[in-house]
């Protein structure tokens, strides 16, 4: 009994020691590249020893891509929210693209370290972009896409919803002024992907109007 109430605690400190280590690399990675942030930094700021942090990562950039993989998993997690009742495709990724909107105006730090400082995750097989590949792959299926879309849609998405987040955070934009710019953003991805002008206008409205509404 004494051993499993001991390893307990020790799991508990090894939690309570990660979660300070990832706590200190999202502030301080919101405030300067990862490059320029030595690990010195992150231990003095979570309050522990240096050795600590290898006990649970290898590296600098291990470290940093677990505090991206964590935010993206936080978004996917909204975007899952948001869909949860949506079948068309098409509504899907713009929902999506508008999910991560949302997230660049509510959640300013954490949005800042996952656009601007840490690796873009663009794998097709990567589980991170499991729910978005879905998508995309049911939209080709139903032909509501150009044919490139099947190989490249993903990542040309991907790459509009990582632009979008980054100039709302760069430019500071007001809700009403980054409800604008998603929609034109959107608008122009869903053209590029084959949907026609009038669906693509259609859409951005709705997502740009429901974004206005939004409030966390």
């Amino acid at each position: 009994m004494a051993n499993t109430t001991s390893s307990k605690g020790s799991m508990s400190r090894l939690v309570r020691t990660r979660r300070s280590l990832v706590d200190a690399g999202l502030q301080l990675f919101a405030e300067r590249p990862v490059d320029a942030v030595p690990i010195d930094d992150i231990v003095a700021a979570a309050g522990v020893a240096k050795g600590s942090f290898f006990n649970h990562f290898n590296d600098k950039q291990s470290f940093a891509n677990a505090i991206a993989a964590e935010i993206r998993l936080d978004i996917e997690a909204r975007v899952a929210e948001a869909n949860k009742d949506i079948v068309n495709p098409l509504e899907r990724l713009t929902g999506g693209m508008r999910t991560a909107a949302e997230f660049a105006l509510s959640e300013k730090q954490r949005s800042i370290v996952v656009t601007r400082s840490l690796k873009l995750t663009t794998g097709r097989d990567h589980p991170l972009n499991a729910g978005l590949r879905k998508d995309v792959e049911s939209a080709c299926a139903h032909g509501l896409l150009r044919p490139e879309a099947e190989s490249s849609g993903l990542l040309f998405w991907l790459g509009a919803c990582h632009s979008i987040m980054s100039n709302i955070i760069e430019r500071n934009l007001s809700r009403p002024k980054a409800a604008e710019r998603m929609a034109d953003i959107m608008m122009m991805g869903l053209i590029g992907l084959g949907v026609g002008e009038a669906e693509a206008r259609t859409l951005a409205e709705a997502n740009k109007n429901q974004l206005l509404r939004t409030t966390r």
